[in-house]
């Protein structure tokens, strides 16, 4: 039987078994008490490892946040490298795959699948549990496309037509969000909103009509709202019975909500008056906590942070394993620009639900709004977001305070085409350089290359690295692989800087 034991007694475990070597272990220490033992590791899934001492006893649980950073680079290293295509045969003691985790019972698993009938979509796998696939797995049976694959995270999305239904009724945007080793998180699906109700991609009640004609269509957003939250209600309890009621979330950003239990998964249900109706699936434990994210520290999250930052010979100084964000058909460019460096700094976000609190409706984001709406969601998780004046402070000096411990800034600028023109050019033609010194001399010019000083275009991205002696700055835009990592001459940059920028910090 597995064991989830308090944070008392997985110190005892730690403080009576010695360090000692084997061959199929690794070393974990626990933050909290300093304690250091050797362990097979099970499985990693929802923020959890699952794991066995050397001698063999167990299997224990514990939350990843309670071990040091460099237990958690450790892991991340495991898991990436780990042999996927050892047999179900598994000899005792070795490290398990996912799919090698305790079965559910018959019961609940026949349950589950028969839930997809519900839901409409082919949610649940053969194995009952969504915490033992990967996001890769579960992705590919709904038919979303992956958005991003780092060490730490990754993301898989679907902008939905007209005729795509889950639960009964359209979620305009829905997104897996996993963590380490592409282990799933959560499911987060946006339904009715103020972006999109009565934008020019067509009226928000259209959807309605044919899925269910019995229904009085909405007139409204705040009635296209809860038609969505009705429709979904219904659909749920048909499947799992009547809802319990809970909060769900942290300080400011705490709402009431509706909850559905179904094995070790749960279904949050949450509206919020004229802006969106949102589900949330999540692991049950979340879900009892009531979507707390645990604490670290500033110290401990900046030996994380660190870790990201890479250093080249060259001399570019850039970070890595930032989740890519596709902003989508509306280009929810600044949203997008924001649950990236969210999730990040360990802040769950959803672009959607960030561009809805700050859109007017029909389209349209208010950046300044969006940045009072993050600077609470981010406040309850512990971190901090910092205004920065980019038009008087783009300098490198500025830049490496931040990049250098890993603090990606997020920049306000004009996305203009020769702009973008450069960067690509730039970017791909470094690639082949050799003469790095020669480089910094021939990209001085860049700055009369067309027209830079143009303010239009409004767009808002990240810079993410840069080289002091070549005077670069690196940055990334949300628009996929392509744009992940670009460089431009830092007066190529300052000529198109628009307003200023936002780091969240330690």
């Amino acid at each position: 039987m597995k064991r989830t034991l308090p944070t008392l007694c997985i110190t005892a475990v730690l403080a009576l078994i010695p360090a000692q070597s084997h061959a199929e272990t690794i070393e974990i220490t626990q933050a909290a008490s300093n304690k250091t033992i050797q362990v097979n590791i099970v499985n990693i899934q929802a923020g959890m490892l699952e794991f066995k001492t050397a001698t063999g006893a167990g299997p224990y649980k514990i939350k990843i946040t309670d071990l040091t950073p460099e237990s958690v680079n450790r892991l991340r290293e495991y898991w990436a490298n780990r042999d996927t295509s050892a047999p179900a045969s598994t000899p005792a003691g070795a490290p398990a795959s996912p799919s090698s985790t305790a079965a559910l019972s018959p019961e609940l698993i026949a349950k589950a699948k028969a839930l997809n009938e519900v839901i409409g979509q082919p949610l649940f796998g053969d194995s009952g549990s969504l915490w033992q696939d990967t996001g890769a797995t579960i992705a590919e049976r709904l038919g979303w496309r992956q958005e991003s694959l780092k060490k730490t995270s990754s993301s898989y999305r679907k902008y939905t037509k007209e005729d795509y239904l889950f639960l009964g009724t359209r979620p305009y945007c829905a997104t897996l969000y996993g963590g380490i080793g592409d282990q799933p998180e959560r499911l987060s699906l946006v339904y009715a909103n103020k972006g999109d109700y009565g934008s020019t991609v067509g009226m928000g009640e259209d959807h309605f009509k044919k899925t269910h004609p019995e229904k009085e269509l909405p007139t409204s957003l705040e009635e296209a709202i809860d038609l969505d939250a009705e429709i979904i209600a219904e659909t749920l309890t048909s499947g799992l019975g009547e809802a319990e009621t809970q909060y769900y979330g942290e300080k400011e950003d705490k709402r009431k909500v509706q909850r559905w239990n179904i094995g070790d998964h749960a279904f949050i249900l949450s509206s919020l008056e004229e802006e969106y109706t949102h589900l949330l699936i999540v692991p049950k434990v979340d879900a009892d906590a009531q979507g707390k994210v645990k604490f670290i520290s500033d110290s401990q999250f900046k030996k994380i942070q660190i870790q990201n930052v890479v250093t080249e010979d060259n001399g570019d100084v850039w970070i890595d394993n930032i989740p890519m964000v596709d902003q989508g058909p509306k280009g929810y460019c600044a949203p997008a620009t924001f649950e990236r460096a969210m999730r990040y700094m360990n802040v769950p976000a959803d672009m959607y639900l960030l561009a809805t609190a700050a859109t007017a409706p029909g389209g349209g984001t208010n950046t300044t709004k969006l940045a009072e709406d993050s600077k609470r969601i981010i406040r309850s998780k512990a971190r901090r977001i910092k205004d920065l004046d980019l038009t008087e402070d783009f300098e490198i000096k500025e830049i490496r305070k931040f990049i250098d411990k890993g603090v990606p800034i997020l920049w306000q600028m004009c996305s203009l085409s020769d702009y973008n023109k450069i960067a690509n050019e730039r970017t791909e033609e470094r690639e082949s350089v050799t003469d790095f010194a020669a480089w910094a001399e021939t990209i001085k010019s860049d700055t009369s290359r067309g027209n830079l000083g143009i303010k239009d275009n409004h767009h808002i991205c990240m810079v993410i690295g840069y080289n002091e002696a070549t005077n670069e700055v690196a940055v990334s835009d949300s628009w996929g692989p392509r744009y992940e990592l670009r460089w431009v001459h830092i007066d190529v940059a300052r000529a198109v800087t628009s307003y200023g920028g936002f780091a969240i910090d330690f």
